[in-house]
């Protein structure tokens, strides 16, 4: 298993993955939406995507997108997507794209890695604590939902 940064020709086969993360949240199977999203991130490069492989297959991804610390006058990531297939799960994969966007972040002198997850992501919780994220009790998160 070997983790490796996306190139345009990951996109047609991971697109089919982010689809599947999509509709894990509850959004709608649509897979040329989803490709088209990873496609426009790619071709912008907004996003910087990592992908865990095995045996030629993408079993999971890691989005980040470049964000800016007015205050400290730096950058830092935002970890917006983390997924494995869930065949895949609990033999690390998860913990091998979280480690390879906390050693890009790094070498791209960035501030931090920012994320947000789900209260009850209780798994989800652990691994990012024992990875070195702490938690934010300090500011509370808004939306304001324009869609």
């Amino acid at each position: 298993m070997i983790v490796k940064r996306a190139t345009e020709l990951d996109l047609k086969q991971l697109s089919v993955l982010f689809d599947e993360y999509r509709q894990f949240y509850g959004a709608s199977s649509n897979l040329q939406e989803s490709y088209n999203f990873l496609k426009q991130r790619f071709e912008n490069k907004e996003s910087v995507i990592f992908i865990h492989v095995k045996n030629e297959v993408i079993t999971g991804f890691v989005l980040l997108y470049l964000g800016f610390s007015s205050l400290a006058c730096s950058t830092y990531y935002i970890l917006d997507d983390v997924y494995v297939t869930p065949i895949y799960r609990r033999q690390g994969s998860a913990k091998q794209l979280i480690d390879t966007a906390i050693l890009f972040a790094r070498h791209e002198n960035a501030l931090r890695i920012s994320l947000e997850t789900q209260k009850n992501n209780y798994q989800s919780h652990q691994l990012y604590e024992q990875m070195g994220f702490v938690r934010d009790d300090e500011f509370s998160t808004y939306h304001c939902f324009l869609k």
